[in-house]
């Protein structure tokens, strides 16, 4: 009888073994837990980092093509390029020579590069790079009108795209697109008679040379806002843009953090400059 008590009183409560045995359960369970959400997570922010590049890269494209499509456009196209564009000089702009209706940008911040565009608004009511309506446009069609002019430049400490009207007095700049870790323009040029309007080759913006431009190929390196995202240090959109523009190398790597790179590619002629 006492010796059938005292079994029943061992018996009571969990042993050592079965609670080691069951703490052993639980860790693993939050272990597996906690790296579901972890992953999910990473998931989460690689999906919303590629995201935002391709959302950046397109409006980029975008912009730039409906800008290219423009360039060089005249109200009244029986009107030769001299007479509708007349040489002029902008604040941030290379000086424009008769006829010419692309140019690059001069550099008004530290770094910063682009080109500025000339064309005629094509009706009243248009709006020009920032979202304003285009004022002194008259309502009769085949009407000339002065041209608009547009300067679009990247600011690599920022990494901005940005634009604004230097045919406007105190006109303020406004920025487009953020986000951007390299961006580059380069310039389809002509035989230097204006009258071939051809491609002869693609060159940097900066060695056009007097050259006319008749397309424009544009470059963008995206980067997502989220640091930390790889799982590793290697980046394959990173590695081939440094190929195609070495001199990128150090500012791209001192700038990696982690974050998620996107390339994106346009090719434009300018339509209304060329047959």
């Amino acid at each position: 009888m006492r010796t059938s008590m005292l079994f029943s009183k061992m018996q009571k409560g969990l042993s050592m073994v079965e609670l080691l045995v069951a703490l052993a359960i639980s860790s693993f369970l939050i272990l597996g837990i906690s790296q579901i959400y972890i992953d999910n997570k990473r998931n989460y922010l690689f999906q919303q980092g590629q995201a935002g590049n391709q959302e950046n890269s397109r409006f980029v494209l975008m912009l730039l093509q409906q800008q290219l499509d423009k360039t060089g456009y005249r109200r009244l196209h029986d009107d030769n390029m001299e007479n509708a564009f007349k040489s002029a000089t902008f604040n941030g702009c290379r000086a424009f020579v008769a006829g010419e209706t692309i140019a690059a940008a001069t550099a008004l911040k530290a770094g910063e590069y682009g080109v500025c565009l000339r064309y005629q608004p094509a009706y009243k009511g248009e709006h020009d790079c920032l979202g304003n309506e285009i004022t002194g446009v008259p309502e009769k069609p085949f009407t000339n009108t002065p041209p608009v002019v547009v300067r679009l430049v990247y600011l690599p400490s920022a990494g901005t795209l940005s634009c604004s009207r230097p045919d406007i007095a105190q006109s303020k700049s406004g920025e487009l697109v953020s986000g951007l870790t390299d961006f580059r323009l380069e310039a389809g040029v002509g035989p230097a008679d204006r009258s071939e309007r051809k491609v002869s080759s693609f060159v940097a913006l900066q060695d056009v040379a007097g050259r006319p431009i008749r397309a424009l190929r544009f470059s963008i390196l995206a980067g997502s806002d989220n640091t930390s995202l790889r799982t590793g240090d290697d980046s394959q959109a990173r590695d081939r843009w440094i190929v195609l523009y070495p001199e990128s190398r150090s500012a791209i790597e001192a700038a990696d953090e982690g974050q998620i790179y996107q390339i994106a590619r346009g090719n434009q002629t300018i339509r209304n400059l060329m047959p």
